[in-house]
């Protein structure tokens, strides 16, 4: 993920989680302390907005097994792009990589990044 550092494992509450792209290779083993740690390791001030954001990616990706375009995050959550990139650092990566989940590739990805 371009500009989201991302260790290979973190350790939380004295459990080690391995992680491959921020994502843990056990998908059960992400937690919103998780994402909270991610968070302060990439600079990122875990708030309430953060917070809505990456429960709803959650939300959408046990759904859909993807990470949800910034627009469809911008309509369902009424927040737009500007407030949503300002909040994860200017990333689109970062909310992806904080609801522990792979971001989409290709086009996507590069549009939502540059926006």
């Amino acid at each position: 993920m371009a500009d989201v550092r991302c260790p290979n494992s973190v350790v939380l509450a004295g459990r080690r989680i391995e992680l491959q792209n921020c994502v843990p290779r056990n998908k059960e083993e992400w937690s919103l302390e998780l994402a909270m740690l991610l968070a302060e390791i990439n600079g990122i001030k875990f708030t309430d907005t953060v917070k809505r954001v990456v429960e709803y990616v959650r939300k959408f990706w046990r759904q859909y097994e993807v990470c949800p375009p910034a627009s469809v995050m911008e309509a369902d959550l009424g927040i737009d792009r500007k407030t949503l990139l300002e909040a994860f650092g200017g990333n689109y990566s970062a909310i992806c990589a904080l609801a522990g989940v792979e971001p989409p590739t290709g086009c996507l990805s590069q549009v939502l990044s540059s926006t």
